[in-house]
């Protein structure tokens, strides 16, 4: 859906075009991101990319780096042995 940009946010686009413009709706207390198209492609391929495909690499990385030594439980429970902070 393309919605006409108002004369306010276009004055605020001219300013810095290059720039993201933080939206805020009071009534849903919600704050939106205006950017252009093409940066919305971009990011939007960035982002859509499945990292599942790469997990069956990550763990055998991680088993060969020896993360699966049971040296790495007190790792895992860091936050229990590092005493007070």
């Amino acid at each position: 859906m393309a919605v006409r940009l108002p004369a306010e946010l276009r004055t605020v686009v001219a300013v810095s075009p290059d720039a993201a413009v933080e939206l805020w709706d009071e009534t849903t207390h919600r704050t939106y991101v205006l950017i252009p198209a093409e940066e919305f492609e971009r990011l939007r391929t960035v982002l859509a990319d499945d990292l599942a495909d790469t997990y069956p690499a990550q763990v055998e990385s991680a088993i060969e780096a020896g993360w699966n030594d049971s040296l790495m439980d007190e790792y895992n429970d860091y936050d229990s042995h590092r005493g007070p902070v």
